[in-house]
């Protein structure tokens, strides 16, 4: 792992402001095509905004869903329609460039799209994750074999009953920690001791296993 950041700040949209800038240094630094994974949720909303406001050039890069939801691409429930209304709508990216799970599509063949655009690495060059009050990320909920899986890139998940859209798929545990940039986002005091829990590697949550190859960054909010 190169480098491990934790950063915390008095309001979500400060918060927010950060993880924008650190998407575009990444992106500036690299050349040619930038793979990206973007996760859904209440705290990742302002970071799209924040995101669709700069001047970037969006034609290098190619965004797909670290995990969605098994639901229509028009309903409320999926990832990827919350992205195209704050952020893929709003800025100027070639409609190829956006790689949804549409309803239809198995978890391998998002993978095998996804190790066509990576050059078959399997490897991202920023991640955008989430933290669950569970401490589950992305689709990772406690238990999931996609903690446990080698072999796959993308997985099909269940998640706890306590969730309206139980069926998803989401990025393997593998492939997270494969990645280049990592920005994990919460938000909220009811998130303060899981994301202490997921800073200090507690193997009891699914985001304690997180520890990528290349950077990574915690940012918490105390406000939402």
């Amino acid at each position: 792992m190169k480098s491990r950041n934790s950063r915390r700040f008095r309001t979500g949209e400060a918060m927010a402001d950060f993880a924008a800038g650190l998407f575009k240094k990444a992106l500036l630094r690299k050349t040619g095509k930038f793979t990206a994974a973007l996760s859904g949720g209440r705290t990742p909303a302002r970071f799209f905004k924040k995101l669709a406001a700069l001047d970037l050039p969006w034609n290098r890069v190619i965004f797909f869903m670290a995990d969605e939801r098994r639901a229509p691409l028009s309903s409320p429930e999926s990832n990827y329609g919350a992205a195209r209304a704050q952020l893929f709508s709003k800025i100027k990216i070639p409609r190829a460039n956006l790689r949804p799970l549409k309803p239809g599509c198995s978890a391998a063949a998002y993978s095998r799209e996804f190790l066509k655009e990576t050059g078959g690495s399997g490897r991202l060059d920023f991640i955008l994750l989430g933290l669950g009050e569970d401490g589950h990320t992305a689709s990772l909920f406690p238990g999931s074999r996609a903690l446990k899986t080698n072999k796959n890139i993308f997985c099909p998940v269940l998640a706890p009953d306590t969730y309206t859209t139980r069926r998803r798929v989401t990025l393997s545990l593998k492939a997270i920690n494969a990645s280049s940039n990592i920005v994990l986002l919460a938000s909220g005091p009811r998130k303060k001791k899981i994301f202490e829990k997921a800073l200090l590697r507690d193997k009891n949550i699914p985001a304690g296993f997180i520890k990528p190859r290349g950077e990574i960054h915690f940012l918490f909010s105390g406000k939402e």
